[in-house]
């Protein structure tokens, strides 16, 4: 819109790359950048040289792409990769090649399937008599209902004389319009959404996984484990005979050792967060199952005096540990995917939570501000 800023290919008067018009205070950088759209092809409506005020484009980003019908196949790639991504499409075609297969099958039946917003601009009209400009639209307008887009305007346009250029420029000024309402009402959305997020969170609460070790210890030794070592060490040293056999957990026992885990990991915490972690984490009758399957399974080094006398405490005393460094490992593996990463994953739900609130807390001078 009186600045020029695509750069035509020299063997071929078509872009072949990617180039952005930006309109507005904020350069769109990282949505640039994202874009793939190198530094060299961007330009700043704002400041630059001939262009005028726009306040009511403000945030237009425009890009100009490759055109459908490119033969290289790399100008099609960039073309596939960026049409999803925007939030309006403005085709622009020539009397010439209005009707082509390609940007029909390829493209705009394609853009109506997904219901991307869309504008056809009839561009070079100027080479065409006022009756054989009309006829030409009509006939894309047929062409486009058969595509599907029904409700697509098309707009006769020449960009030398300017002809249509003022209607395009409204539709453009309506899309950012639009864009900037429902932007608003997405931000409102996230505020109220925060505000009500705030009131079941608490103020600098980060919540903490409590120590993993200590509740296996706590389960493992509940199992008899410890009892158990300490009975296979004195076989070893010479100082006992018998080892006694495995006991089941008992249920109120891994129960306490499951609420305790729970208080601890929604210490500071609204109540609330405690009952989702408690839901979250497995009832105690399923943890007894998974821990007294895994402890069974473990395979017990053998328990037998050994034959030197000033080795006897030594070897007692790694047997001891080795029995227990088995117990704590197959206890970890049983209660990790009932207890710890339900936990874990909680805890991290609850801090993206409370960085929403951020938004609310934000926002809430200004609101207060403006009822005043």
């Amino acid at each position: 819109m009186g600045v020029p800023f695509a750069v035509p290919g020299v063997a071929r008067p078509t872009t072949s790359q990617v180039s952005a018009a930006v309109w507005g205070p904020d350069d769109a950088g990282a949505l640039l950048d994202w874009l793939g759209v190198g530094r060299e092809r961007r330009l700043r409506r704002e400041g630059a040289a001939g262009a005028a005020e726009d306040p009511q484009l403000s945030g237009l980003v425009l890009l100009d792409l490759p055109d459908h019908d490119s033969i290289n196949p790399h100008n099609r790639e960039l073309v596939d990769t960026i049409i999803p991504r925007v939030d309006l499409l403005l085709w622009v075609v020539d009397p010439q090649k209005y009707a082509d297969h390609a940007i029909h099958s390829g493209y705009l039946r394609a853009a109506s399937d997904h219901g991307q917003p869309s504008l056809v601009v009839l561009n070079h009209v100027d080479r065409l008599t006022t009756e054989d400009g009309w006829a030409v639209a009509r006939d894309l307008q047929r062409l486009l209902a058969e595509d599907g887009m029904v409700d697509v305007p098309v707009m006769p346009l020449s960009a030398r004389t300017g002809q249509g250029v003022d209607v395009l420029r409204a539709e453009l000024e309506g899309a950012v319009q639009a864009r900037s309402v429902a932007a608003d009402a997405v931000a409102a959305d996230l505020v109220e959404a925060g505000r009500t997020l705030e009131r079941a969170l608490a103020r600098d609460a980060d919540p903490v996984l409590p120590d993993v070790q200590e509740l296996v210890a706590a389960l493992t030794a509940a199992a008899g484990v410890d009892a158990r070592a300490e009975a296979a060490a004195a076989v070893v040293a010479g100082r006992g005979t018998t080892v006694p056999e495995p006991t089941p957990l008992r249920r109120d026992v891994v129960e306490r050792e499951r609420l305790d885990w729970v208080d601890a990991a929604s210490e500071g915490l609204p109540v609330t967060w405690r009952i989702v972690i408690g839901d979250a984490v497995a009832p105690a009758d399923e943890l007894t199952e998974r821990i007294d399957a895994a402890l069974s399974d473990v395979e017990w080094p053998p328990v037998a005096p050994h034959r030197s006398l000033w080795r006897r405490r030594a070897r007692a005393a790694a047997l001891r540990r080795e029995m227990i460094a088995s117990a704590h490992a197959a206890v970890r593996g049983a209660i990790e995917p009932l207890v710890v990463h339900p936990t874990a994953l909680i805890h991290q739900a609850y801090r993206n939570l409370d960085e929403l609130t951020v938004i609310a807390r934000a926002e809430a001078p200004d609101r207060r501000d403006a009822a005043e």
